[in-house]
């Protein structure tokens, strides 16, 4: 119960500024006045009523209305735009930081759940009800920012953050003050976790992360910073600002925050400016430590020490270990550039984040990719000519809008090598004369039998005998989507854009199958031609449900039929995206069914001591 005095004229059109005429029951009202005992017929009334604080999103004008219209729709008495009674009252927070699930800030967010905290103060997911999507609250620490120049100078950091668009950084929506002047930033929610997190498992499982993701990480960080570092210098690179989502990707957050904060600690009113390390002390350079002006160089330095975390899950505090007496799959080269990145001079390191990640991935290449191999011939290696070489990781696969796709989950894929076509039928008629195999249905039919078309007409059989014989594999459907699709999770082998005949042949555009080079505008950035459209491809699996495959369950194994996938020259577009599957008795042979091969690439056991 709330004792509030409210000024009522018996004239509404006296009404004086910021006042309300309320109707409330009269049971929920006790009143000791005397009618014209105000001047100018005023009446002054004591109202004791559960009261509803309302504020207008359009002016910030407040006022109090009773419990019993909650939920409805009124006017600002001050500019007139219309206001919303909430559906209840608001419980009150015992810290400004404090919010519950439910509970609206600025009358437009409503807390679901509390997602993190740190240093600098507190993250909520929250739904945007204006936009109609979920957000991240980041709420500042009172005990920073306390100075209005402080303020000015963050403010001023959050209108270049803002502008900032990345697809490897947090993009950021607002920032504003809560009603008791709490700072906050309105970011994009980026669901995953972080990279400490991520790091504090493994060293609780004592499990070292493989090089090729440490490399992914960081390539991804440096391209974010390459593009950031044109506009702003972040200064608190850690793994604590590093978020990882589905498909390995990653996105840097806090861009400004530092210098924000330093500003503050540094322009104290009244004290002599203090000179004092702001960041995360462990990951800071050696510049920050001697209160030396920062650029570009700051940061590489910071993603360096992430690099050698990422690799011996050792963090800046603890005592240094060389790599080669943790782990022994680090390549010299790798070091070579890790080492560069530490170093205590400034002119030393790499100048810029472009070229600390040209030569991240440029020594990895060159270390981890498997060598190219000339045809071998039969019973021999495996020739990776006219192949495409894939790292693997992990992705997204499959589709909840599909119930033959169904459900999407995160999938690992190891290192393979892709045919960057399908099989043509100058490649099959090599096989045949070296095998004697015989001739495969439609082999003398003129509308498909072209050197450069693909091979049809090929049972699911008679494609895994030719991949035998050339020392390769048909692609399991995760390796075939992680090749389609990519970790960039396109809908379509080549992006986003909707098929058209240029992209792919399908529709009966062409009436028949393609030379497998005629769409190049429709290959991945990778370079695979024919992903979609021309001809279905066989694959290694059974055509089961994917929570059958994924789990290797007994029923899967007595599927008959085998899954293809890439739709073909008849299909309707739907069948084009990198998530379409079909299946078919492995003894069909179409004209519309071809293939193509794989050749995985032994992974090597992580070496430790």
């Amino acid at each position: 119960m709330f004792k509030i005095l409210f000024s009522l004229r018996t004239n509404p059109e006296n009404q004086p500024e910021n006042t309300a005429t309320i109707e409330a029951p009269a049971a929920m009202v006790q009143y000791n006045a005397t009618p014209g005992s105000c001047p100018g017929g005023v009446v002054a009334v004591i109202l004791y009523i559960t009261m509803i604080e309302v504020a207008c999103r359009q002016c910030g004008l407040k006022i109090y209305v009773p419990s019993t219209v909650q939920g409805r729709q009124g006017i600002c008495f001050n500019c007139g735009q219309p206001v919303t009674v909430p559906a209840a009252p608001v419980r009150p927070s015992s810290s400004p930081l404090d919010f519950q699930p439910g509970q609206r800030v600025a009358d437009r967010y409503v807390i679901l759940q509390r997602i993190g905290h740190g240093g600098m103060g507190v993250v909520y997911q929250a739904h945007d009800s204006l936009v109609n999507e979920d957000v991240a609250l980041k709420f500042m620490r009172t005990d920073l920012l306390r100075t209005d120049k402080a303020r000015r100078f963050f403010l001023q950091e959050a209108l270049v953050t803002r502008r900032l668009r990345h697809e490897n950084i947090v993009v950021v929506h607002d920032v504003n003050f809560t009603r008791e002047g709490v700072l906050y930033i309105s970011m994009e929610h980026a669901a995953g976790e972080s990279l400490r997190d991520m790091l504090q498992r493994h060293r609780a499982e004592k499990t070292l992360i493989e090089v090729r993701f440490a490399v992914r990480v960081v390539e991804q960080m440096l391209a974010g910073l390459d593009y950031a570092h044109r506009f702003v210098v972040h200064r608190d690179i850690k793994p604590e600002n590093v978020m990882l989502l589905a498909n390995e990707r990653v996105k840097l957050l806090d861009f400004g925050l530092a210098l924000a904060v330093q500003e503050d600690l540094n322009s104290e009113d009244g004290h002599k400016p203090k000179k004092r390390v702001v960041g995360t002390l462990p990951y800071t350079a050696p510049e920050q430590r001697l209160f030396q002006p920062l650029d570009q160089r700051t940061d590489l330095y910071a993603v360096g020490l992430v690099l050698r975390e990422l690799l011996n899950l050792r963090t800046p505090n603890e005592p240094p270990r060389p790599l080669d007496r943790v782990r022994r799959d680090v390549s010299p080269s790798l070091v070579q550039v890790l080492e560069k990145a530490l170093q205590e001079d400034r002119d030393a390191r790499w100048q810029s984040a472009a070229e600390f990640r040209a030569a991240l991935l440029g020594a990895y290449r060159q270390s981890y990719t498997p060598p190219y191999t000339e045809n071998a011939g039969q019973n021999e290696p495996f020739s990776t000519e006219g192949m495409v070489f894939f790292a693997g990781g992990r992705f997204l696969m499959g589709s909840n809008l599909c119930r033959e796709e169904a459900p999407e989950a995160e999938v690992f894929v190891g290192p393979f090598w892709m045919d960057s076509h399908p099989v043509t039928t100058a490649q099959y008629a090599a096989y045949m004369r070296e095998t004697g195999a015989p001739e495969p249905k439609f082999w003398r039919d003129p509308e498909c039998n072209g050197p450069d078309q693909p091979v049809v007409g090929v049972s699911w059989h008679e494609a895994m005998a030719y991949a035998h014989w050339a020392g390769k594999t048909l692609p399991t459907e995760a390796q075939w989507e992680f090749a389609a699709r990519g970790q960039q999770n396109r809908r379509y082998p080549w992006g986003n854009l909707p098929p058209t005949p240029q992209l792919a042949n399908f529709q009966d555009f062409l009436g028949i199958p393609s030379v497998v080079t005629l769409h190049e505008e429709g290959q991945t950035p990778e370079g695979l031609l024919d992903m979609a459209g021309n001809v279905h491809e066989w694959t290694l699996d059974p055509y089961a449900p994917y929570s059958q495959n994924r789990q290797q369950q007994p029923a899967t194994a007595q599927t008959p039929i085998r899954a293809v996938r890439g739709g073909c020259w008849t299909s309707p577009a739907e069948e084009l995206t990198t998530t379409a599957r079909k299946g078919f008795f492995p003894e069909t042979q179409l004209k519309t069914i071809g293939f193509r091969c794989v050749a995985v690439v032994p992974q090597p056991a992580t070496a430790q001591d």
